[in-house]
């Protein structure tokens, strides 16, 4: 009899141990602002450049805000930090009507904490993203407005299927 308690009690652990847990997927407060986003600047409403890849995410400083990435090739030094400009910051971000903005923002960037200003952001079917940007370091300081405009080229939905 107790051969059988043993090897009951083993089925039902195996069993038990075997059975798939099902996963709820949790999104940052940020989506769908976040994610890696490919853009492009346009002049006078004709795209220039190549396209290039920033990172949008959340900040741990309450929801209110998100940071602008672009990310670069490396950190060590600022001559290595950006796709399109050497720049790091926090922008406000409203996620009721996926908008974001700043006053003036500072790059994080050792050595490179240059005055950026963003204005008109927003995220357009969770798929799109437009926004204007300014920068200290222009030839004129903050006298050119840069305009960025993309779309989604990975979302949390697709690091979270992984």
């Amino acid at each position: 009899m107790k051969k059988i308690n043993y090897l009951l009690l083993t089925l039902f652990m195996l069993l038990a141990l075997s059975c798939e847990q099902e996963y709820k997927k949790e999104y940052s407060w940020a989506y769908p602002l976040s994610g890696d986003w490919m853009l492009k600047e346009y002049v006078d409403g004709v795209a220039s450049g190549s396209p290039f890849e920033i990172k949008i995410y959340n900040s741990s400083f309450g929801k209110d805000s998100i940071w602008i990435d672009d990310y670069g090739t490396g950190v060590a030094s600022a001559s290595q930090y950006g796709n399109y400009w050497t720049m790091k910051f926090k922008a406000k971000a409203d996620m009721t009507s996926k908008t974001f903005q700043t006053g003036l923002s500072t790059s994080v960037i050792p050595g490179y904490g240059i005055g950026i200003k963003v204005a008109n952001g927003k995220v357009i079917n969770n798929d799109s993203i437009y926004f204007e940007i300014m920068f200290e370091d222009d030839a004129t300081p903050y006298g050119v407005t840069h305009v960025l405009a993309g779309h989604r080229s990975t979302s949390y939905e697709e690091y979270m299927n992984h």
